[in-house]
């Protein structure tokens, strides 16, 4: 089935899977998706009816490929019999059309147009799709022509419903209206039963937003749904082709409150399982990994990673890059991110120029550099999560043309702004480290000023020279490597010229990323990195209050970069936070999801939970080896922070599940570690040197005070003193 909308696809009245807008999102112009499915246990002998019911998706006019009003779909069924002739029927103008209940409300474009459905009860069909119909009042389907586009198997797992979910509380806000509260937010569907005696004609509309109500404020982005009701019993609200994200439910319409156990959520996502798992003593701690974790999983309905699915629905490549370990460590995603670097490939214009979105639909979605760079990391967190050379060599040409367009759009070495093919309005290219915190409106927006934004522009150019030359160099391509070695040296030594403030030790303007990103990339000379580190330090602690003061980009780098000098207790004074701007802030705030900026805005957003991985990472350890990508080899690392008395981390990678837990009990600190077969491990012990280390565990040496160990597949327990 190769559908241009949303489809669902029935056999003799039965829908033949559990899959849910089905399929996965794509760019019209460049590809179309088709599913394969088995229906042979719902044929039978005699009669057989073959249905498909369309839904819009988005098929929207204004998108690009979208040539037609949609939805359309081909679709081929092969028929195999045991004993005699094979039987191929395939969409043409013998199957017969007609209109459905459904009417798709709003645009169906970004910026607070998705809208939903109205949903016309009295135009239901009992026995629509099964044998003994008349369809004599029905019309012959109409045949377009395919738009010119690539016609390829959906690579993804599809959209299943993952979790129910009942009202936490039901209330009468004004007369005749009632406000649900799900608890939480998620993102799916909103499901009301009707009693037995509902009349015809009564029209009920669901609005849905992320946002708590405020009086009469009620912030959907026009989130809403309409139901016309028809006379009887089995009548259900619900939506088909189209979702929401959300918390909060109202309902106008109703002749009584519903009762709850006539509501249920939905949540639905892209079906991948989970990967990663952590717990440890502190709660706090418990609770930022769950809520990063939940926000991730709530950006990934059609098989990509959304900013937020209310608003926009775009998927980023600023947002997905500063995610992307969240979601590998803590989920089976190398599916979804191998489908999705599809679309990217489909988004690079001929030029090189990559946009900030992919589907990329024009003029909807503002960036940078930062943005396109995607093209580079995207290929390159695959490889190394799964050890897929695949990754490396599908994307190379993305990732070579990027470059190459990039450096035309450099002066004096540095890359300057320019209008990218994503968005025409150049204010919205060209950004910086997006939703950093502001103690007040007045206070300029760090991502818009000029210096700070050219600066960590070309940190991440240079991040994105160096990962390049890397993958030349395991793609056997030597002389690309040199190129882009070179180019990055020549950037860092002019990037440390132009931006380092010897007075003080800093870069550009001094706050948190704009030491952490020259220090991750090697900008900081040799000679003076304790210095600039040392400023960092000073800096978190003592200027920002050890709290973290770094947006989408920022947060993300200070990371990587604290993990990377083993400065986990840094990472822990600021997430430890309970006061703004902290992930602990927000969820003293009743958040359910992270927010897009730490002040608010959307309730469900990428931009802050780079976070998810750190507790894998970080507390636990658990680290790739780059020499040895897909875990073959792997590093041990966890780290004692804070308070804490234990913490449990495990990963399942491709080999089996890797283990690191430890806890400290009456001053002696125990650490085991699982190894999967076929793999080996080095740990690097955060406590002194075992007398007698467990069989199997080859002590090599002390580095950084920490006793480091071989360790080949096997459970090992480890005791030693703190």
């Amino acid at each position: 089935v190769n559908p241009l909308g949303y489809y669902e696809l029935y056999v003799n009245g039965v829908k033949v899977d559990d899959h849910l807008l089905s399929p996965a999102v794509t760019d019209y112009s460049r590809r179309n998706l088709y599913v394969t499915h088995d229906i042979t246990p719902f044929l039978r002998t005699g009669p057989n009816v073959i249905a498909i019911w369309l839904g819009r998706g988005w098929y929207v006019r204004g998108h690009p490929g979208v040539i037609h009003d949609g939805p359309l779909v081909r679709a081929r069924f092969d028929i195999h019999q045991p004993a005699g002739a094979s039987l191929r029927i395939e969409t043409d103008t013998t199957w017969k059309v007609r209109f459905s209940p459904i009417t798709p409300l709003g645009r169906g474009t970004a910026f607070g147009d998705y809208g939903g459905e109205r949903y016309d009860a009295s135009l239901e069909l009992p026995g629509w799709n099964s044998p003994g119909l008349d369809d004599s009042s029905w019309q012959p389907a109409a045949i377009f022509p395919p738009p010119p586009a690539a016609t390829t198997a959906q690579r993804v797992q599809p959209n299943r419903e993952i979790e129910t979910l009942k009202p936490a509380k039901i209330e009468e806000t004004s007369p005749g209206v009632f406000t649900v509260d799900m608890g939480r937010n998620y993102v799916g569907w909103f499901e009301v039963k009707l009693p037995p005696s509902t009349a015809a004609g009564k029209e009920i509309r669901i609005e849905y937003a992320d946002t708590a109500p405020s009086g009469t404020r009620f912030m959907t982005q026009n989130q809403r749904d309409e139901y016309l009701t028809r006379a009887g019993a089995g009548q259900t609200i619900r939506s088909r082709f189209n979702y929401h994200g959300f918390r909060w439910a109202r309902i106008s319409g109703l002749e009584r409150a519903p009762a709850a156990a006539d509501i249920t959520g939905r949540f639905i996502r892209t079906d991948y399982a989970r990967a990663g798992s952590f717990e440890s003593s502190d709660d706090l701690l418990n609770r930022i990994w769950r809520t990063a974790a939940w926000t991730y999983e709530n950006l990934t309905l059609g098989g990509y990673v959304v900013d937020c699915p209310t608003r926009e629905r775009l998927g980023y490549g600023g947002d997905a890059g500063t995610s992307i370990e969240t979601g590998l460590f803590n989920f089976d995603t190398g599916a979804l991110y191998s489908s999705w670097a599809a679309n990217w490939r489909d988004a690079q214009a001929p030029n090189g120029d990559v946009p900030y979105t992919a589907p990329n639909y024009p003029d909807q979605g503002g960036g940078g550099p930062m943005w396109s760079g995607f093209a580079v990391t995207l290929p390159w967190h695959i490889y190394l999560q799964y050890g897929d050379r695949r990754a490396l060599e599908n994307n190379y040409e993305m990732i070579r043309k990027w470059l190459a367009f990039a450096g035309s759009k450099t002066k004096d070495g540095l890359i300057e702004h320019y209008v990218s093919v994503g968005i025409s309005m150049p204010q919205w290219n060209y950004l910086g480290d997006w939703v950093a915190p502001r103690r007040s409106r007045e206070e300029p927006d760090i991502a818009r000023h000029p210096a700070a934004a050219r600066f960590i522009n070309n940190c991440h150019y240079l991040y994105t020279l160096q990962i390049a030359s890397r993958i030349a160099t395991i793609l056997g391509k030597p002389e690309d490597a040199l190129l882009y070695s070179n180019r990055a040296a020549a950037l860092s030594a002019k990037l440390h010229s132009a931006f380092f403030n010897a007075a003080d030790n800093t870069y550009a303007t001094g706050q948190q990323p704009y030491l952490a990103f020259p220090l991750l990339t090697g900008i900081v000379p040799a000679g003076i990195r304790p210095a600039v580190l040392g400023r960092l330090e000073e800096t978190i602690r003592v200027k920002d209050a050890g709290h973290i003061n770094a947006g989408m980009h920022g947060t993300y780098f200070l990371l990587k970069l604290l993990m990377e000098e083993d400065r986990n207790d840094l990472i822990y004074e600021f997430t430890s936070k309970k006061t703004w701007p902290s992930w602990g802030y927000m969820l003293e705030q009743d958040a359910t999801t992270f927010w897009e900026s730490w002040s608010g805005m959307s309730r469900i957003h990428d931009t802050l939970i780079s976070i998810g991985a750190w507790f894998i990472q970080g507390i636990g350890g658990i680290r790739i080896d780059e020499q040895a990508p897909g875990f073959s080899h792997f590093i041990l690392k966890p780290a004692r922070v804070g308070n804490l008395t234990y913490a449990r981390s495990t990963y399942r990678s491709i080999h089996g599940e890797i283990v690191s837990n430890w806890r400290i009990d009456n001053g002696v600190f125990r650490y085991e570690a699982t190894v999967p077969p076929g793999t080996s491990a080095t740990l690097h012990l955060p406590a002194q040197p075992v007398s007698v280390p467990p069989r199997g565990a080859k002590f090599l040496r002390v580095e950084n005070n920490r006793p480091l160990y071989d360790l080949g597949p096997g459970s090992y327990v480890f005791s030693a003193k703190p």
